[in-house]
C-alpha cells in the first residue's frame, strides 16, 4: 500500500471520562471510587455523627471518636478525650455506634464510613481517628477498604484493638453459639482474614496502643498489634502499670501517645514520651465530674449488653467490600465513532473511575495507554497507523475487585 493510502487510515484513540471525548487527569481524581455503598439508613447515619465546636473556623483538625463494644460515645470519651482535646483547641466529634456496638461490624463500619467524609467535607480538612477496642478496629477498617477515604484521613489511633482477633472470642464461640461479634473478634474470623489480606492503604499513619494487663483483647498486648503501625504498649514506658482494657480509655500514658501522634506528623514516637507522666494516672484536663457520673456504670453496662446480645450459631456472610466476589462489578461501556477524516473516536462511560488503564491491541500489535496519563488529541496515531482493513480490539482493566479484566471490545472494526 502506498504511503499516501497510510496517511488517510489513521486511527485516532482517545479516552474520555464519563462520556467525554477527553478528559483531564484533574476531573478523575476529583470524583473518586467511593467504594461498597452503605445500604444503612441514611437518616441514621446522620443521627450518630455529634460534633462539638465549629469544625470550618477550628486552628486544629477535627478529631473522630469511635467507641468499642457495648458502650457509647459518652461513657468512652465525655469526661476523657473529649474534654481534654477540646480544651486543645481539637474539634471533637464522637459516632454512635448501633445497638451499642453489638450488631454485625460490617453494619456498624459504615457508621464510621459516613462520620469520617461528613467531617472531613465540613471541616474541608483531613480527620484524625482515635478508637478503643471494637472501635479501633473500625477505625482502623474504613480507611483500608473505602478507596476515598485515605485521601480524608490523617492519624488512626487505637486502644487495645483486637486487630489480630482475640482468643477471648474463641473461648466464647466455642461452645457453637455467640453474639455475632464474638464470631466476627475471633483470630480465625473470615473478617480478620480478609483484613489481614489487604495492603495498607497509602496516606494515613497508625498508631496502635496495647496494655500488657489486657483481660479481652487476648493474648496481651500481641493480639492489640497492628502491621504497619507504631506499636507502642503501655508498661514498655512505665513498666507494671496498672491498665486494663476498659481504663485504657482515660490512661494518662495512653493519651499522652495519642496526643503526640496528633500533634506531630507520622505515627506516635515513643522516644519522645515524657517519663514524668507516668506519675500521672488520669488524662490532663479530664472532667472529674463527669468521670465519677460515668465511671460506676460504664463497664457494668458494657458487660450487661454483651451479656443480653442475642447468640447465632455462625459468623455473618461477608459482604462488600470485605468480600469483593459480593462487589457488583464496575459496569463500564464502550462507545464508537467514526470521524469524517476517517479516524475511529473511542469513548468509555459508566464507572470508569474503577478503570485502571486500558490495552489497545490492533491486529497482534499491542499497545497500552494508562488512563491515569493525559491522552491528546492525536494520541497514538504513529503507533496505531496501520493499513486499511486493520482491526481494533480494546481491553480495560479494574481497579475493583481484584483487578479483573473485563473486555469492552473485540474486533472494533476500522473506519
Amino acid at each position: 500500500m502506498r504511503a499516501a493510502d497510510l496517511r488517510r487510515v489513521t486511527v485516532t484513540v482517545a479516552v474520555a471520562i464519563v462520556g467525554l471525548a477527553m478528559a483531564a487527569p484533574a476531573a478523575r481524581a476529583e470524583t473518586p471510587d467511593m467504594g461498597a455503598a452503605l445500604t444503612e439508613s441514611p437518616q441514621a447515619l446522620e443521627r450518630a455523627l455529634e460534633c462539638r465546636g465549629a469544625l470550618r473556623r477550628a486552628e486544629r483538625p477535627p478529631v473522630l471518636l469511635v467507641h468499642g463494644t457495648g458502650s457509647s460515645p459518652e461513657e468512652s470519651f465525655s469526661f476523657g478525650y473529649a474534654h481534654a482535646l477540646a480544651a486543645l483547641g481539637f474539634p471533637v466529634c464522637t459516632v454512635r455506634l448501633p445497638d451499642n456496638g453489638l450488631v454485625d461490624l460490617q453494619r456498624s463500619i459504615q457508621y464510621v464510613v459516613h462520620a469520617i467524609r461528613e467531617a472531613a467535607r465540613i471541616s474541608e480538612r483531613k480527620v484524625s481517628l482515635i478508637g478503643h477496642s471494637q472501635g479501633a478496629l473500625l477505625a482502623t477498617y474504613a480507611p483500608y477498604f473505602w478507596p476515598d477515604l485515605p485521601a480524608k484521613v490523617e492519624d488512626v489511633i487505637g486502644l487495645a484493638g483486637p486487630y489480630r482477633g482475640t482468643t477471648g472470642a474463641d473461648a466464647a464461640c466455642a461452645g457453637g453459639a455467640c453474639p455475632v461479634i464474638g464470631w466476627q473478634f475471633r483470630t480465625g474470623s473470615k473478617l480478620s482474614a480478609a483484613f489481614r489480606d489487604k495492603p495498607p492503604p497509602a496516606g494515613p499513619t497508625f498508631t496502635a496502643i496495647a496494655t500488657a494487663f489486657d483481660e479481652l483483647v487476648l493474648p496481651a498486648p500481641q493480639a492489640a498489634r497492628l502491621n504497619g503501625a507504631s506499636n507502642v504498649v503501655i508498661q514498655d514506658l512505665c513498666p507494671a502499670r496498672p491498665v486494663e482494657h476498659f481504663v485504657l480509655v482515660a490512661d494518662a500514658v495512653a493519651y499522652a501517645v495519642a496526643l503526640d501522634a496528633l500533634t506531630h506528623r507520622g505515627p506516635a514516637d515513643p522516644s519522645r514520651f515524657r517519663p514524668a507522666t507516668c506519675l500521672q494516672a488520669l488524662i490532663p484536663g479530664a472532667d472529674l465530674a463527669q468521670l465519677a457520673v460515668v465511671a460506676p456504670h460504664a463497664i457494668a453496662n458494657a458487660i450487661a449488653r454483651l451479656s443480653a446480645a442475642p447468640a447465632v450459631d455462625r459468623e455473618p456472610m461477608l459482604r462488600c467490600p470485605f468480600d469483593v466476589g459480593d462487589c457488583p462489578t464496575p459496569q463500564v461501556r464502550l462507545t464508537r465513532r467514526c470521524t469524517s477524516a476517517g479516524r475511529l473516536r473511542i469513548a468509555l462511560a459508566g464507572d470508569v473511575d474503577a478503570v485502571r488503564d486500558v490495552d489497545f491491541k490492533l491486529d497482534r500489535r499491542r499497545v497500552r495507554r494508562d488512563v491515569s496519563e493525559p491522552f491528546a488529541g492525536r494520541v497514538g496515531a504513529r503507533v496505531l497507523r496501520r493499513a486499511r482493513g486493520s482491526r481494533l480490539r480494546a481491553v480495560v482493566y479494574l481497579d475493583r475487585p481484584r483487578s479483573a479484566r473485563v473486555i469492552l471490545a473485540r474486533s472494533l472494526p476500522r473506519c
